[in-house]
């Protein structure tokens, strides 16, 4: 049976970098479907429960992922006590490391900080190195939850470390360290320094060309990332080419109803709003935020960035009534999910106020 696995395991990661999901999530099924009911069964199964929950959040599935991954999370529960401690324990760091990522991307931070510090406490209760590469990519991904969380200082911390670990163990020309100048990049595009950002984002860009090519997920999203960054510096004309270059890819990718299709819809209507072309906007922003609440809900705080959004372009098209009640239920969802104090409440607490000058 171990042979089978990782068989199948390395068809899968073949798959998954093709990017042919429904394959793998077909290959994924039938191998759980295959499994014995017996202790070796399940500790299998929980991997591969894992591994599907990856498969289903990168087609934006994400309310199956959750069901499966809590279906492994209580697998280990019914055998943790009679398999292998560091079995066990190697389970249970993998599955809170899915179970964080879907926490954040579906907006639960307070969860998701909490379910990847108890990953980290436990590898930190172990005296061995086996862990420490696990340790160094939940420390990164802690510090994308602090990020989106408003939390800067400690998202900039944690970076930092990690890109010193990763450097120390690869150099300066790995995969591992692109990602972290993507996310400083991001960090930096979030604190409004674009500068800074601008200087990461092309790092991480050109070191992404440079190991995978320019048709490569991680070199588009680099672009579409470092388009984001130019549109603060008002280069307005060359991030819209970064914006539609990733659409058309994560279009063909993936279909029209997927998360990356949608944000860089919303950043390509910003770009064009920029430049004025105020009726491409609006009819851009609609677009993104139709396929976020699909895939989100309505009550996501992503949601609410391009509710924000395309109330302001109606402002400015002099739709004042839709206007405000796009602000409005932004401004609730940030409220709800972010605080009260957060400023992008307090970015539409004011563009709220705006509006009574208009009138």
């Amino acid at each position: 049976m171990i042979d089978n696995f990782k068989q199948t395991i390395q068809q899968m990661d073949l798959l998954q970098a093709e990017q042919r999901y429904s394959e793998a999530e077909a290959l994924c099924n039938q191998a759980i479907k295959d499994l014995p009911s017996s202790q070796q069964g399940c500790m299998v199964q929980i991997s591969l429960q894992n591994r599907l929950a990856s498969i289903l959040e990168a087609q934006s599935r994400y309310d199956q992922a959750l069901t499966t991954v809590h279906s492994a999370q209580a697998i280990l529960e019914t055998i943790k006590a009679s398999i292998s401690p560091d079995i066990a324990l190697s389970l249970k760091i993998t599955t809170l490391s899915t179970l964080g990522t879907l926490q954040r991307i579906q907006g639960n931070y307070a969860e998701s900080e909490q379910t990847y510090q108890r990953a980290i406490e436990l590898i930190e209760t172990q005296d061995t190195e086996q862990y420490q590469s696990k340790r160094t990519q939940l420390a990164n991904n802690l510090a994308i939850v602090y990020k989106y969380w408003g939390k800067f200082d400690a998202a900039e911390r944690l970076y930092q470390q990690t890109l010193a670990t990763l450097r120390s163990q690869y150099g300066n020309h790995h995969p591992d360290i692109a990602a972290i100048y993507h996310n400083l990049a991001g960090l930096h595009h979030a604190r409004g320094d674009y500068q800074t950002a601008e200087t990461w984002a092309r790092q991480s860009y050109q070191l992404h060309l440079e190991l995978f090519g320019s048709h490569h997920p991680q070199t588009i999203a680099d672009g579409a990332a470092l388009g984001s960054i130019l549109h603060g510096l008002k280069q307005w004309d060359e991030a819209i080419t970064y914006f539609k270059t990733a659409i058309n890819f994560f279009e063909q990718q993936f279909g029209s109803v997927h998360y990356d299709v949608a944000l860089n819809l919303n950043n390509l209507a910003a770009s064009e709003q920029a430049k004025g072309n105020l009726s491409q906007a609006e009819q851009v922003y609609r677009r993104a935020l139709e396929i976020k609440t699909q895939l989100l809900g309505e009550s996501h705080p992503d949601i609410a960035i391009t509710l924000n959004n395309l109330a302001s372009v109606l402002k400015q098209r002099g739709k004042i009534a839709e206007a405000k009640k796009f602000f409005e239920q932004a401004r609730a969802i940030f409220a709800t999910t972010l605080g009260q104090e957060h400023p992008n409440t307090q970015i539409c607490e004011d563009n709220i106020n705006s509006l009574a000058i208009v009138k």
